[in-house]
Order: structure tokens, then C-alpha cells, then sequence
């Protein structure tokens, strides 16, 4: 009965040891799987922030389409160049019709002098 005895505390104590050894694998395993945990956890709020931070694809590709190229934006007149010309587009009908003008009131004295030399001559 002593042998057995021992042979059972011996099994006993072999048995607590590998308990022991469990125990501790399983607080390592526990330990890395909450910090796997943090982990993963840290990156769902860096993915969320990304979310809402990007720039939407649609709304990058229509700025991009309203954004002027250098050829176009280069055939397009500047406001100040566009006024300057209006302006001397005014001046030069101001010009036409002072001659017009000038004109009307050249041919109405012709028109009165031809009118003038027909009633002589009747």
C-alpha cells in the first residue's frame, strides 16, 4: 500500500507540475490573445478613420473633370482683357457712328445742293 501510495503521490505531484505548466502556457496564450485583441482592435479605428477620411472616388474623378487643363484655361479670356476689349470695341462704334454721322449730314447737303440746282434749272 506504501509503494502504491507513493506511486500516487508521485503521479499526483507529476500531475500538478504539468497543471502548473498549463496554467502558465494558458495565462502566455490568454496574454497574446488580448494583445492580438488590442491589435486587431487598433486596426478597425485606423480602417475607420481611413473611411471617413478618403476622399470619395466619384467626387475626386468629377473635380477632376471641372478642374481646367492648361490648353483650355489658355484659350480662355482673362475678365481684364475681355473689359479692355469691350471697351475699344465701344470706342471704334462711337468712331462708326460719328462718320455715319458725318456722312448723313454730307449727303443731305449734296442732296440739298442737287435739289437746289434742279429747282435753278426748271
Amino acid at each position: 500500500d506504501q509503494e502504491l501510495s507513493r506511486q500516487m503521490e508521485a503521479k499526483f505531484l507529476q500531475l500538478q507540475k504539468e497543471c502548473e505548466k498549463l496554467k502558465f502556457a494558458s495565462g502566455s496564450l490568454q496574454k497574446d490573445s488580448q494583445q492580438k485583441q488590442r491589435a486587431i482592435e487598433m486596426l478597425f479605428e485606423s480602417l475607420e478613420k481611413l473611411q471617413k477620411e478618403k476622399a470619395d472616388e466619384q467626387d475626386m474623378l468629377a473635380a477632376m473633370e471641372l478642374k481646367a487643363d492648361k490648353a483650355a484655361l489658355s484659350s480662355k479670356v482673362d475678365c481684364s482683357q475681355f473689359d479692355e476689349n469691350m471697351e475699344q470695341l465701344d470706342e471704334r462704334m462711337e468712331d462708326l457712328q460719328n462718320q455715319i454721322s458725318d456722312q448723313k449730314q454730307h449727303w443731305d447737303t449734296v442732296l440739298q445742293q442737287f435739289s437746289d440746282a434742279m429747282e435753278e434749272k426748271v
